[in-house]
């Protein structure tokens, strides 16, 4: 995956749990920060590719929160805030227990749900913000696909992203200038 391996995340998801509720969605405090792998994938420039999604297009939950939900790890759900919404795979958190707050790393995927609102500090509010999850059956978006979807990057006016093909791996310039 990369030349630093992410560790197997270790499925501790109990679906049969008595004590916790299935619900449709969950309320959640959404925080966001800098994850090592992240941050790997970052440096040396492949942020474009499949491995760059599965470390910064992920949400970190609580195993009860993700029973409630009845997800498993590496499966979609939506995160919705104020500011819009964004699909992430899911992922039991090594951090737990935490119910109720989710952690995306820095990047696309967590910019998409943050408030833009900096209040003179040149940095946006990248913690504590109100959220919703839910489970979805949509697929999490590579990078550039994402930016396509979501501001409108590389798309004609007019042009409906969700019938577009994927924009894959490849810098996307490069792509663009062929056509």
């Amino acid at each position: 995956m990369t030349y630093i391996e992410k560790p197997s995340i270790s499925n501790v998801v109990k679906f049969d749990d008595p004590d916790v509720t299935q619900v449709k969605k969950l309320k959640v405090m959404l925080n966001t920060g800098t994850d090592i792998y992240q941050g790997a994938c970052k440096k040396r420039g492949s942020t474009l590719k499949d491995e760059y999604r599965k470390v910064a297009g992920v949400c970190y939950m609580d195993p009860k929160d993700m029973a409630r939900l009845g997800v498993g790890n590496w499966e979609s759900i939506l995160v919705k805030s104020d500011w819009g919404e964004v699909v992430c795979y899911a992922a039991h958190s090594r951090d737990a227990p935490h119910e109720g707050m989710i952690f995306i790393p820095k990047g696309p995927w967590a910019n998409v749900v943050v408030s833009p609102e900096t209040y003179c500090c040149s940095d946006p509010t990248y913690k504590g913000i109100k959220a919703t999850v839910e489970k979805s059956d949509k697929e999490v978006l590579l990078m550039a696909d994402l930016m396509r979807d979501v501001y409108k990057k590389y798309v004609k006016e007019g042009e409906e992203t969700e019938e577009l093909p994927s924009l894959g791996e490849s810098p996307v310039y490069k792509k663009i200038r062929s056509q």
